[in-house]
């Protein structure tokens, strides 16, 4: 199997003076990418299978970037100071500065097919993404959809290249993907700072709203929660725990799936994508 050096890689197409001035910029995806090139890796084969299995997963990184830093754009430009601004329209800029690497990464492959499939699954993780922005506004709308709805946006992108994985893990490729891209998910609420939102909220703020009154509701949408209030529900809903337990579920699945297949070497290899996980389900009171 290749060895796996496309974070590395990945940095003269993302790194940019300007951008990184002015602006961040999401992480490489680097769990999923590596999981990829894992399975496009496994065995020996010809040489466009092997310069796919390179070039792919660094495209799919660059993509998932693009969409990502898309994201980051605050919607509520009103008012902004100069300064915030900048970085606003950096972020736009930074998102098509990232596509347009994909387009000129696989245009001098040859890989014009696969424009087209990654151009369709952009239009399909968007088609989701605007169906959740609509979801989240229903007060019926749980943290447990909320995950399941990430989950599948994080996999949205990785899934088309199924065809391009040998036949005899396909099934197993799959499941991982669901796992890993959940894990990433857990493992990023629980990373996350009381009270912090996302794109589309938080775990714990579907949580809370879930049990709160109407007027505590409303102040969640206002700047009139304090840490100690997203402190107190925590240990009222115990909301990190339940988050740990998820997460160590769905590291002791991703276990159980690869003892059960027989791959030592891509065993070997998955499971140290595990190991970050496992150290923030361990840790509490983060």
């Amino acid at each position: 199997m290749k060895p796996y050096r496309l974070l590395e890689t990945s940095r003269k197409y993302t790194e940019y003076d300007m951008i990184q001035k002015h602006t961040g910029v999401p992480e490489f995806p680097d769990t999923r990418v590596h999981l990829l090139h894992a399975f496009l890796n496994m065995k020996d084969q010809d040489d466009t299978v092997s310069h796919r299995g390179e070039l792919f997963p660094l495209v799919a990184g660059i993509v998932q970037m693009a969409m990502d830093t898309h994201d980051m754009i605050d919607t509520l430009a009103v008012h902004q100071e100069e300064e915030a601004m900048r970085a606003r329209q950096l972020n736009v800029l930074a998102g098509d500065f990232f596509s347009s690497r994909f387009y000129e990464l696989l245009s001098k492959a040859g890989e014009i097919e696969m424009i087209s499939l990654l151009s369709a699954a952009i239009c399909e993780t968007n088609r989701l993404k605007m169906n959740l922005y609509h979801n989240v506004q229903s007060e019926q709308f749980t943290a447990e959809q909320y995950v399941e709805s990430l989950t599948q946006l994080k996999m949205e992108l990785f899934i088309l290249f199924t065809p391009y994985i040998p036949t005899e893990v396909a099934e197993l490729w799959q499941a991982l993907l669901v796992d890993f891209s959940r894990a990433e998910i857990l493992a990023n609420e629980l990373t996350r700072a009381h009270g912090e939102q996302g794109p589309f909220g938080s775990y714990a703020l579907y949580k809370v709203l879930a049990h709160v009154q109407e007027q505590n509701k409303e102040n969640l949408m206002s700047d009139a929660v304090t840490t100690d209030h997203w402190n107190k529900w925590d240990q009222t809903y115990q909301i990190n725990e339940h988050l740990r337990s998820e997460l160590n579920a769905v590291l002791t699945d991703i276990k159980q799936r690869l003892a059960q297949a027989g791959y030592a070497e891509l065993q070997t290899e998955i499971v140290q994508l595990t190991e970050a996980y496992q150290d923030i389900a361990s840790t509490k009171n983060r």
